[in-house]
């Protein structure tokens, strides 16, 4: 613990002085929080030093920057994917590695949905036609299609895809999903991922990229789709092949793709989804609210408060 009364907790993202003023007033009493300045790593480091705990939301954290935090107890990610982590490395240190897994789910299932009907009923052209002056397209009597009564695929079967299922029973969906540990007791509908991926209408990734899915869905698996199946990613964009996809896209075999995170975040100008049709992005903003805002910075200060005090986390929390 640092010599401050309160825990100096760094907060490794930049924020603007109104959000650094509302996460403040979600994470309450009881710590001092201190904002990278920018979201270079010398901003970050100038944040660790007398930082006994830290938090990150999107932004990677580089393995060397716990060279420059001395007093670090605790790394608590901002959400529930750990992959900006340097989890083997914080935790070889003795530091305390955490997660907010579950917060965020109900945040993501929406958007999901969202970008599901998005590219069902192809609401972006739609909105871009009639500024421009136009009206209907004739062709939408054969390009949209209806989310009631689809068959959709859940690849992983964590609480946002159990929220997406969830969901997806109001429209009268037949859920059926998959994921590495195999049926979940009391949850009908798994099947092997070829399986899954040959028989559904909309397929919809909720896994954490691991060295195991990274590029799981490559050309390979998107040709065992069936064609004009529609695809959704708001999980991480390196789960994607994103070549292949846009390639499936291309040539119809994937009708549409509703797509939040990407392999390179901020996207870059040859990203080739930009230019392939029928693709409704969106800047990795799947738990981007209000609400959410207040709940993951309320249970990360919670935690933080808790490890201060000497109380123990709930071990779902924790990483190792």
């Amino acid at each position: 613990m640092s010599t401050g009364v309160l825990p100096v907790v760094a907060v490794l993202e930049a924020f603007d002085g109104p959000m650094q003023a509302t996460i403040r007033a979600h994470a309450g009493d009881g710590v001092t929080l201190v904002f990278a300045a920018s979201n270079t790593d010398a901003d970050r480091v100038a944040a660790l030093a007398d930082a006994d705990y830290a938090v990150v939301r999107g932004v990677r954290m580089a393995p060397a920057l716990l060279d420059h935090a001395p007093r670090l107890r605790l790394l608590h990610q901002w959400g529930t994917g750990t992959d900006f982590l340097p989890v083997a490395q914080a935790l070889a240190r003795g530091v305390v590695v955490a997660r907010s897994p579950g917060r965020n789910a109900p945040t993501i299932a929406d958007l999901t949905m969202g970008l599901m009907l998005a590219c069902l009923r192809g609401i972006p052209r739609s909105d871009t036609r009639v500024r421009a002056g136009q009206w209907a397209d004739e062709g939408q009597w054969v390009t949209g299609r209806d989310l009631t009564g689809a068959r959709v695929g859940l690849v992983g079967y964590g609480a946002i895809a159990q929220g997406v299922a969830r969901r997806l029973s109001g429209f009268d969906c037949a859920v059926v999903y998959t994921r590495q540990s195999g049926p979940m007791d009391g949850a009908p509908g798994h099947l092997p991922l070829a399986a899954l991926l040959a028989s559904v209408d909309v397929l919809s990734l909720h896994v954490p990229l691991t060295p195991a899915t990274r590029s799981m869905i490559g050309a390979a698996e998107l040709a065992l789709m069936q064609r004009g199946a529609v695809l959704i990613n708001t999980a991480r964009g390196g789960i994607v092949d994103e070549a292949a996809l846009a390639a499936a896209l291309t040539s119809g075999q994937i009708g549409a793709a509703g797509i939040d995170a990407f392999d390179t975040e901020p996207m870059t100008a040859d990203n080739p989804l930009l230019s392939a049709p029928n693709t409704v992005l969106s800047p990795h903003v799947a738990g981007r609210t209000r609400d959410n805002l207040r709940r993951m910075v309320q249970h990360w200060a919670a935690n933080i408060r808790a490890h201060a005090a000497g109380q123990a986390l709930d071990p779902g929390d924790l990483v190792t």
